[in-house]
């Protein structure tokens, strides 16, 4: 048998409709929400549904400051933290970015976000950030940027 391994996938966020560059690490977290139900046409025995699911991120990375000429295009960190102080819908797009392999698109709300410097004098940031279940919510093949 032969298994061939797959690379990681990463994560797209576009704050205020620009990228967002720094993205470091990236983990997705899926869990289904079920009901158990009893009636009469299950001859008393119960049934269990998946009703919903609860879906998060956690994202990590380095925070970046746009350079000049870049802010036609890309977002700052200042976007980030303004976006999760306004508890705004970010769209973001998760997958391998390579043609006909599965991708998920949607927005994400932020849910926590911490920074940090350490010796070497960089920021780094996390996040964790729960994906929003409504119609903008996708999952497909192809990808999207």
């Amino acid at each position: 048998m032969t298994v061939s391994r797959i690379n990681g996938k990463a994560i797209t966020l576009k704050p205020n409709g620009k990228l967002y560059a720094g993205v470091t690490e990236v983990d997705w977290d899926s869990t289904a929400k079920s009901e158990t139900s009893l009636i009469k046409e299950d001859n008393g025995i119960e049934q269990d549904e998946i009703i919903s699911f609860d879906e998060k991120f956690s994202i990590s990375g380095i925070i970046c400051v746009d350079e000049a000429g870049d802010e036609a295009t890309h977002s700052d960190w200042g976007a980030i933290r303004a976006a999760y102080h306004a508890k705004t819908k970010i769209p973001f797009v998760f997958g391998m970015f390579v043609g006909g392999k599965p991708e998920i698109v949607g927005n994400l709300l932020l849910l926590s976000l911490s920074e940090k410097t350490g010796s070497s004098g960089k920021a780094t940031y996390s996040a964790s950030a729960k994906i929003i279940q409504d119609s903008s919510l996708v999952y497909g093949t192809t990808p999207v940027i």
